[in-house]
Order: structure tokens, then sequence, then C-alpha cells
């Protein structure tokens, strides 16, 4: 096994763990430093178990031991200091750069990638995400970093389709009268992908503790965003790079948005009317 491959290694064992063996998986991710400098018995304390429970832990995945994993850990904090999210997204392309149909190779790589997400939606999940999308009176979507102009395009998108569509606003003034209006009519979508920014998560808690329906979408079933959403969508990634996620992503929204259409098709195509009466008779008057 690669070192750099602990992380689905311990993804493919999670549902067969014991409660206290995914609380140490879970630790373990969100604290790869600290597992790789501190003993199995600190690190069974910091997550709230034992130290013959992280040793139990490496067992149930398939290792020797508590050495091989603290081996494991330290080569994959080493892996990602020297790769950067654009190094593994140049590195990846560089196989391509000499082809003489690039254009093709990379837009079939793209959708090779959105056809292996595409196996993995669930019907009936689809179509309860969609439904809370088309039910809610109020969104509210969260995204930071490489996440946060993608959330923007879904914004920009939903609200052609329907009513109060919102980007939360962190700044504090505002982000309190967010959190004062929440309430269980309220639909909380985030996008949490790798490096996982905290600021979403905690986010997420505090409105799923206000009687929001919190949805995500992110990129791996071990995101620390599960511990707060009702639903999520796991996106998996064929490639080590952020970046190659974004054209499934966007893809992944315009169905999601196509779905939450299909609920109400008379409704969405009234709303789009309007949309688009609006916006002519704006432009004849702005440019008369």
């Amino acid at each position: 096994m690669k070192p750099y491959n602990i992380t689905k290694r311990i993804e493919e064992h999670f549902a067969n763990l014991s409660k206290g063996q995914q609380k140490v998986a879970r630790f373990i991710l969100d604290n790869l430093t600290y597992v790789g400098v501190h003993s199995a018995n600190e690190i069974g304390k910091s997550a709230g178990t034992s130290e013959t429970t992280v040793i139990r832990f490496c067992y149930a995945i398939g290792l020797t031991g508590f050495a091989q994993l603290q081996k494991e850990v330290t080569m994959l904090v080493f892996e990602q200091n020297t790769n950067s999210t654009l190094s593994n997204y140049v590195s990846s392309k560089e196989q391509l750069f000499n082809e003489q149909h690039l254009a093709e190779k990379v837009m079939t790589q793209i959708s090779n990638q959105i056809m292996f997400v595409t196996k993995n939606i669930a019907p009936e999940q689809f179509q309860s995400f969609t439904m809370k999308l088309h039910e809610a009176e109020t969104i509210y979507l969260i995204g930071s970093g490489a996440s946060h102009f993608a959330v923007q395009w879904l914004q920009f998108t939903l609200n052609i389709l329907r009513p109060n569509v919102q980007l939360v606003d962190t700044e504090a003034s505002a982000l309190i009268r967010t959190l004062q209006q929440m309430n269980e009519r309220a639909v909380v979508l985030v996008v949490s992908l790798h490096r996982y920014a905290s600021e979403s998560i905690l986010l997420a808690k505090s409105f799923q503790e206000q009687g929001a329906y919190v949805m995500a979408i992110t990129d791996s079933t071990m995101a620390p965003i599960h511990a707060h959403a009702n639903a999520a969508f796991v996106l998996q990634q064929m490639e080590l790079s952020t970046i190659d996620l974004m054209p499934i992503l966007i893809s992944f929204m315009n169905t999601l948005v196509v779905g939450m259409m299909s609920h109400d098709t008379e409704y969405y195509n009234e709303q789009r009317q309007k949309f688009d009466d609006f916006q002519n008779s704006f432009l004849a008057d702005r440019w008369s």
C-alpha cells in the first residue's frame, strides 16, 4: 500500500468500524500532524476513546499496528506539504501536453469524471435533495475558498427561478441577522471540499442548531461536514486536485437545478417567463 493512500484505506473500512473506532478514524483524518508525533495513549484520550481502541482501530483497517499507522500518516503529511493542489493539477495534465487533439482529450477526461460521479448518485436521495430545494422558504448557500465561486454560480441560477436565495455573509452583523432569521423552513446548502474550511463547518453547525435543514456537497465520506449535515452528496474524485473537481461540481449543481424544476415545471416555466419579460423590458428601456 502506498503511504499516501492511508485516508482511502480508512474510508473503505469506516462503515465496518465500531463507534469508538470511528471516533478514532475521524480524529486521525482531522489531526494528521498531531497523530504523527503523539502516542497511541495520547491520541486515544484526545479522540475521547482509549489507547486500546486506537490499537484495535489499526488492526481493523488492516495495519500491522500503531507504528505502521504513524509511518503512513507521517508520509501523508509530507506528501500534502510538498504537493499543492496546483502542482497536482499540473502534474496530472503533463501527459496530455503533447497530444495532437488536446482539447478533445481534456474534455473527454472531464466527461469520464462526470460519468464516474453519476454512477454514485442514488435516485431516491437526489429526489429528496431537490425536493428540499423546491420546498424551502429560504435557501442559504455556503462555500469558502475554491467552493465560493461555485455557490455564486448556483445563487445566480436559482435566483432566476425562485425567490429567497442568499449567499451567507460572514461579516459579524450580517451573520447575526441571518442566524436570527433562521428557522425550520430554511435549507442551508454547504459546499465543503478538501482542506475543509473550518468556517463553513462551523456555520453549518450553527444553522443546524437553529433548526435549519443542512445539506452538503463534499468529496469524501469522511469529510467533517457530515457531522453537521442532514443529508450529503459525495462527489468522489478520480484526480488528486480539487481544481479537477470544479467542472464536476458545476455540472452536479446544474443537475440539482434541473431536479428542483422537475417538481413543478409549470411554476418554474412561469418564473422563467417573468424573468425574461423583465430582463427584456429593462434592457429595452436602458438602451432606448
